[in-house]
């Protein structure tokens, strides 16, 4: 009895020993600078599959950076223009819209051009967002018509149209990105939220998330950047967590997050971060 009541005593010292230490010793979410460039005037557009991160330059070039910030490509337009958007994870075609020139162009991995989209040759109206779909086709939102358009640059034609005007307001919004991820297409307002329709177009739910102009997309996460603060959103569940960033050289004006690494663009600077 003495000597169980001994051991009761002792696994009870020794347990309030280790308890802070397994604390102290529990994993935490931390980032390790792999490198830092000057990006004076850039922009942060996309990043790959492979952790590749695209930018744009005051001139509008796109540049192609690997995981130790070497650069790797650069596009350069023979006719430049507005970058809207870029989009990289599709593995064989890189999008880029320019909403100034109301065209898509689109690169192969290496920053070779695949081929051009006048998107006049589909609608009068204005093309505020444009995305390459799961299928090769490219949505649009049609400003001036209010539509979401879907078409077809290989048979020179609209294959779907959506009027808008039960889902969104005509007279107050501001769309500024599309984007299609595990069969829904993302539709970023930035006075109202975020629109989610399915790959073929149809409405069906609004995520109240107001005052953003990009979303990105990890797993089965969204993710975006407030407050100096990085965002997840599960898509399914819609459980929320933050995550808090580096302090090293706040404010953040992008973030991209990729499987291995954390892209963080400052006024003048890019960061890139290796999870630890």
């Amino acid at each position: 009895m003495k000597t169980s009541l001994l051991n009761l005593c002792l696994g009870l010292i020794l347990g309030l020993l280790f308890v802070p230490v397994a604390r102290a010793q529990a994993p935490a979410n931390t980032w390790v600078l792999a490198y830092q460039l000057p990006a004076k005037g850039n922009a942060l557009l996309s990043i790959d599959r492979f952790d590749r991160v695209y930018l744009s330059d005051a001139r509008q070039n796109i540049i192609q950076l690997d995981t130790v910030g070497k650069v790797v490509n650069t596009f350069s337009p023979p006719i430049q223009g507005h970058i809207a958007m870029a989009e990289a994870w599709n593995s064989a075609k890189i999008t880029v819209f320019y909403d100034d020139r109301q065209r898509v162009q689109l690169l192969d991995r290496f920053l070779t051009p695949l081929g051009l989209a006048d998107l006049r040759d589909y609608t009068d109206g204005t093309i505020r967002a444009a995305t390459l779909a799961a299928d090769d086709r490219l949505w649009l939102f049609d400003e001036t018509t209010f539509k979401l358009l879907k078409v077809d640059t290989r048979v020179n034609r609209s294959v779907y149209e959506n009027p808008l005007e039960l889902v969104l307001d005509r007279r107050q919004h501001d769309i500024t990105f599309l984007r299609e991820y595990q069969s829904k297409l993302y539709m970023v307002d930035r006075l109202a939220g975020i629109y989610v329709f399915d790959n073929m177009g149809n409405y069906q739910k609004k995520l109240p998330l107001p005052n953003l102009t990009y979303v990105g997309f990890a797993g089965d996460e969204l993710y975006y950047l407030s407050g100096n603060q990085l965002h997840f959103q599960h898509l399914y569940s819609f459980q929320t967590r933050t995550v808090p960033l580096p302090e090293q050289a706040l404010p953040y004006r992008q973030v991209l997050v990729g499987d291995k690494f954390l892209y963080l663009l400052t006024a003048d600077s890019l960061l890139a971060y290796r999870r630890r």
